[in-house]
């Protein structure tokens, strides 16, 4: 039930079609001490205000974080009925560019697809047909180049 209402509210805000014109303060930055579990934590808290979603409890989360030392920032969720979540904020793209994004783990790669803008950022919602609980690195690229990484535990 509470993907199924994710689901509506995230269809919504790409639906919506309002283009991001910025970063609300302190998205990108990284979780001051506590560990992963407090980083994971205040990124869930910073998603769900800037795209005004509520992310699951009963979902695998995993915090995106730059791997080019950009702001960029973003979160990654996956649950046991195989619907993988990417939200992030990512800098608007020109024409050309598409933003993607990929599964990886045990030597194979699921490709997702690409990521629309959303009211406040960017997102990807699919169901995949393979289990996507083997896969532990979650990748999103700008064409070819990675720009965020994550990895589920």
């Amino acid at each position: 039930m509470k993907s199924k209402i994710l689901l509506v509210l995230t269809a919504g805000l790409v639906l919506a079609g309002c283009f991001h014109k910025g970063k609300p303060e302190g998205v990108g930055k990284e979780a001051a001490g506590g560990g992963e579990g407090v980083e994971i934590e205040d990124r869930v808290s910073q998603i769900q205000k800037q795209f005004g979603v509520t992310i699951p409890e009963d979902v695998q989360k995993t915090a995106l974080n730059p791997v080019d030392g950009s702001a960029a920032s973003g979160l990654a969720t996956r649950d046991d009925r195989r619907l993988v979540t990417i939200l992030a904020n990512l800098p608007n793209l020109t024409e050309k560019e598409k933003y993607t994004a990929r599964l990886s783990g045990n030597g194979d790669t699921i490709q997702l697809g690409q990521l629309t803008i959303a009211k406040a950022g960017w997102l990807l919602e699919k169901t995949v047909s393979m289990d996507p609980m083997v896969y532990k690195t979650v990748e999103v690229l700008r064409g070819e180049t990675v720009v965020l990484r994550g990895e589920f535990k």
